[in-house]
């Protein structure tokens, strides 16, 4: 009798030692949904960048963030093209607009009055 109950105890232990915490598939979950996230919070970021090398920081660590979790960019619905055409848009942005040429004045040509 003690047999089976120290057998049933030490079934009920190791049951509950495997049961502890989130298993493998779950950590994965978690840790693609927290790259997700953090990977979308830096492409807001990065389309509100002011300056060229600030919009490619972040599209570095973004790229970081989602290569760390072994995702791509697809994962998130997103291009490397889309990235750098943020990037790219910043720069652009950056630069003072060249000032606009000047308008040449419009010459008015009238008719010559007819004598009668």
């Amino acid at each position: 009798m003690k047999r089976i109950v120290l057998l049933l105890v030490s079934l009920f232990v190791v049951f509950l030692s495997t049961g502890c915490g989130p298993s493998d598939v779950e950590k994965r979950a978690q840790q693609v949904a927290q790259a997700k996230d953090d990977a979308l919070k830096l492409r807001q970021q990065l389309a509100q960048a002011k300056t060229g090398s600030d919009a490619e920081n972040l599209r570095q660590q973004m790229m970081k963030v989602l290569s760390d979790a072994s995702l791509t960019l697809e994962s998130i619905y997103f291009t490397d093209a889309e990235l750098k055409d943020y990037v790219k848009a910043a720069s652009a942005a950056e630069k003072p607009a060249p000032a606009p040429p000047k308008k040449a004045k419009a010459v008015r040509h009238t008719k010559a009055k007819r004598k009668k």
